[in-house]
């Protein structure tokens, strides 16, 4: 039987990665947000640095959703359902996916935004097949850079600008697009394997360069207002994709 809930301005379906943000302008606009998620809470002590359990057993893509419910599934409408598997991409929780994404933050390429025409006048027009319902965008990365902008010092990323107002810097992703600024922190810390890596792709000729994370990586106030609060540089052996532990991740 449907239950009649006290009336609210704004109801958010699903707190993942796009509804836990939208979340933040509207509350901060002064109105009354009820968000609804699938999946319940979890905090630093459902992660540990468990591999069985984390690689092997699914978690925490296996956590399941608040009531209990097990999805099913099944490859056509004659088929048997079955139980979903324990490792897949959907997360049940609030955060969404965003817990368990590897933390990368990348930005769209220019050339990601006109797919079609870059691909016709490199490649050729038979390069796109037909039917195919690829189109450009309507606008390109100018008009969205100032929101990526935005993210990126409100959630914390870190990593190293390769063109800053076309400004070129070697040390970084030369291949992006024009940005404002700088990202809001330096990159994180590389280790033996990446160096050694790098060290192989600059022998080919490739370009090397320092991925952007949503991982602090220096100690830093958060630029969401009405916080008085700081947040560590993260040390949690790299369990990325078992969302944070220290609490000074995402």
């Amino acid at each position: 039987m449907a239950t009649n809930l006290k009336k609210t301005d704004v109801v958010v379906v699903g707190l993942g990665a796009v509804g836990g943000v939208a979340v933040l302008p509207l509350a901060r606009a002064g109105l009354e947000v009820i968000g609804l998620e699938a999946g319940d809470w979890l905090t630093g002590r459902d992660f540990a640095p468990d591999e069985l359990r984390n690689n092997f057993r699914g978690w925490p893509q296996s956590a399941q959703k608040a009531n209990t419910e097990i999805p099913t599934h099944r490859p056509n409408a004659s088929a048997p359902y079955s139980p979903r598997l324990p490792i897949h991409p959907m997360m049940n929780a609030v955060g969404g996916t965003s817990v368990h994404y590897w933390a990368q933050s990348w930005r769209l390429n220019p050339w990601d935004f006109k797919v079609v025409s870059e691909t016709t006048r490199r490649y050729g027009a038979a390069r796109v097949p037909k039917g195919s319902t690829v189109e450009d965008w309507p606008f390109g990365l100018e008009e969205i850079e100032p929101y990526y902008d935005k993210v990126e010092y409100e959630v914390g990323v870190s990593g190293k600008a390769g063109n800053i107002g076309g400004k070129i810097d070697p040390r970084g992703n030369i291949f992006e697009g024009p940005r404002k600024r700088e990202y809001p922190m330096p990159p994180l810390r590389g280790t033996g394997f990446t160096e050694r890596m790098a060290a192989a792709a600059k022998g080919l000729g490739w370009h090397a360069f320092p991925g952007p994370a949503a991982i602090t990586s220096s100690r830093r106030t958060p630029s969401i207002s009405g916080t008085s609060s700081w947040r560590s540089a993260r040390c949690d052996r790299g369990l990325v994709a078992q969302g944070y532990i220290s609490g000074a991740g995402l």
